[in-house]
């Protein structure tokens, strides 16, 4: 499954009925289901709230994919140069207000996730992502 995504909120919706068809269609087990769509939301989200930072109308691509027992997710973006494994673990010992903002969305995503790739090619960042079913 291949969907080009504006970057814009709007399009959640869309995205989330896309993977519900998805998992539907390949049989995936809730859980695996619902890590599926965190995973994606998280990854969309963060593009569209920091990828373009000029603004502006873009679009980028979400490839879902059943290979053998996996799942295989790819994210491509023309946004600003991210790589997401270079992000440092949250710090998640010490008391809320003293903690930064930010790095847990990535670390959930690497929690729920067998493998994570990062290159960025031809201006593009490319995220692939495998999760076992």
């Amino acid at each position: 499954m291949l969907v080009e995504i504006k970057n814009d909120f709007k399009e959640m919706d869309m995205i989330c009925n896309k993977i519900d068809s998805f998992c539907q269609e390949q049989n995936i087990v809730d859980e695996k289901h619902h890590n599926i769509a965190l995973i994606v939301d998280e990854l969309v989200t963060n593009i569209i709230s920091y990828a373009y930072p000029g603004g502006g109308e873009h679009t980028f691509s979400l490839t879902i994919e059943k290979c053998d027992n996996r799942v295989c997710i790819c994210l491509t973006d023309g946004g600003i140069p991210f790589n997401p494994l270079s992000c440092p673990s949250p710090d998640v010992d010490s008391p809320l207000d003293e903690r930064p903002i930010g790095g847990l969305g990535i670390s959930l995503v690497k929690q729920l996730s067998e493998t994570i790739e990062y290159a960025r090619v031809e201006d593009k960042n490319q995220l692939s992502i495998k999760v076992l079913m």
